[in-house]
Order: C-alpha cells, then structure tokens, then sequence
C-alpha cells in the first residue's frame, strides 16, 4: 500500500486547511519541516522515503491563477489536481509538461468524454457523504479498466476524524477489480492505515497527521511499502 504525502499550493507556498474551506487556507506548520516553501516540504518527504507526492493546485482549481511554474520545480514524481474541466484543459496541460499525471475530479468535471483518457487519475470528490455533480455509476462507467481513482473525502480533508470505511466499501463493491484506488481526507492514525490495508486500498494520501507529528512519515512508508 502507498503512502503518498499531500501538498496543497497557493500563491506558490504550501497551506493547510479543514473542510474544503479553502478562503481560510493558512501557511502550512509541521513538525517535519520549518518552512511552507514547497521545495522544502517535497524535499522532506523525499528524506522521510516518500516517492510520489500528490498536490493541489489551489488557485487553479478556484480559478484564481495558478502555480504551475512552482509545481514544475519540485524534483518528485507528481500528481496534481489542478481543476479540470474538459479535453481542452487537458491538451493546454499536457503541453506544459510540469507532472507526471493529471488528476480529473468529479468537483470541477464537466465532460465525462474525458474519462477515457488513458492518462489520468480519477478523483471520486465527496462532500458531506455525495459525489460531487455526479452519480457514482455514472462515472464509473465511462472510465478506462484500468484507471486510478482517488476517493477524496472532501468534508474531512485536515480534520483527522477517521476515514470512511463503509463509502470506502461502497467504491471498491462497485469499481472494476482492474481500477486501483486511493483514499484522502480525514486519517486520524495507524488504525485507520491498518484498516486501509485490510481493504486491500492501493494507497492513502495523507498530510495532517504527519504534520502534527500523530504519524510518521519514514515509519509509514516503511511499513506498507
């Protein structure tokens, strides 16, 4: 099971924040790193084992900006949510050439025709228990076999209040076998890994808790490698 450390960016410095409530993003504090620079924190996850790294782009995904050139400086194999909408996003971002994979999320999706791009990620984006602007069936439907999809539990991102076995359940009783998935938003500790593993969940996205010290990222990574 993957460990991937979460890196959110706005005005090309690393914040952190509850909920989704991103007006109130603060400079990120951590206990690995005295610095929000983001090439200071990716370096750090890079010391602590770490060989991906998911990031969101804040001020693309509010259209507000963006921090592409800061993304393209970070020396790490990148994931990065950036507020797609359509083929043209996709064909505008793949010529900057600044990740490895693009994430396509259900918050800011609105062709479902480019699903079957071979080359993306799928972020199923849940707020307060919904699929964000979708039915669940619908858009596993119109994916490639073998897609990676994200379960991003938008409402718990940052407050450590547990995952959410019986969703996480749902998704992997009605994904192809052949779709890997991911959770994000709300780890509270080793349990919820422990139970993550239990599922046979391909990889946890995680932040808060390593920041706040409640777990630690080299031990982590070590363990579920």
């Amino acid at each position: 099971m993957e460990i991937i450390p979460v890196i959110d960016i706005m005005d090309n410095m690393a914040v952190h924040g509850k909920s989704g409530d991103r007006d109130n993003y603060k400079p990120l504090k951590s206990v690995l790193c005295n610095s929000s620079n983001p090439a200071d924190i990716i370096n750090t996850y890079k010391e602590n084992g770490a060989k991906k790294v998911y990031i969101a782009d804040l001020d693309a995904i509010m259209e507000n900006g963006n921090n592409f050139e800061c993304i393209k400086e970070l020396d790490i194999y990148k994931i990065v949510d950036c507020g797609i909408k359509n083929k043209k996003d996709i064909q505008n971002l793949e010529k900057l050439n600044f990740c490895n994979k693009l994430i396509v999320g259900t918050e800011t999706l609105d062709d479902l025709s480019i699903l079957n791009n071979e080359n993306i990620i799928l972020s199923l984006d849940y707020k307060d228990g919904k699929l964000l602007n979708y039915e669940l069936e619908e858009i596993l439907n119109n994916i490639q076999h073998n897609t990676s999809l994200i379960l991003l539990d938008i409402s718990s991102v940052g407050t450590q209040k547990g995952i959410n076995i019986e969703l996480i359940k749902e998704i992997i009783q009605k994904k192809k076998a052949t779709n890997p998935l991911y959770i994000g938003g709300g780890i509270k500790d080793e349990n919820d890994l422990m139970e993550a593993y239990s599922l046979n969940v391909d990889g946890v996205l995680i932040a808060t808790s390593i920041h706040n010290g409640t777990l630690n990222l080299k031990e982590i990574i070590e363990k579920y490698k």
